[in-house]
Formats: C-alpha cells, sequence, structure tokens
C-alpha cells in the first residue's frame, strides 16, 4: 500500500518560513528529550524529532533546488552598509 502525500506550491518566502519554523519545532523538540527526566517523553520527542529532521531536510532540498541556498538564510540582522577605504 501506498502511503498517501500531498503536494504543495511555496514562494521562497513561504518557504523560509515553513523551513524556519520547522527548524524551531526540532530544536524545541531535541531540548525536550534532552532536558527530560520522563523516559518516554524522551523517548517520543526524539523520535519525532528524527522523523521531523527527515521532513526538514526534504523540504530544504527541493527549496534549495528552486531558490538557491539563501532560502534557508533565517537572520533578521539588516544588511550592513558597504565600508569604504578612507
Amino acid at each position: 500500500m501506498t502511503t498517501p502525500t500531498v503536494t504543495i506550491k511555496l514562494t521562497e518566502n513561504d518557504a523560509r518560513y515553513v523551513l524556519e519554523a520547522l527548524q524551531m519545532l526540532e530544536a524545541k523538540w531535541l531540548h525536550i528529550n534532552h532536558n527530560s527526566t520522563n523516559e518516554d517523553e524522551q523517548a517520543d520527542f526524539g523520535m519525532d524529532a528524527l522523523d521531523l529532521h527527515g521532513t526538514r531536510e526534504s523540504i530544504e532540498r527541493e527549496a534549495v533546488k528552486a531558490f538557491g541556498p539563501s532560502v534557508t538564510n533565517f537572520s533578521r540582522e539588516p544588511f550592513a552598509p558597504a565600508q569604504t577605504g578612507d
């Protein structure tokens, strides 16, 4: 039996938002996995984080193919002005 799938179309900004959200959720789940004193919780969040990591990597590969590596730049830092050589 084939697992059902869904295909979605994302703009570059949408892809960036999705990737950033997945990265943040993965970090949160790994934090719970590493810091929980409950063994069941550790196991559940550890396995879910691994699954989520694979999902994020798959989406990231496709996004980088479509938009280039800058789609994985989640920085909120403003661009620094060019330095002049006075």
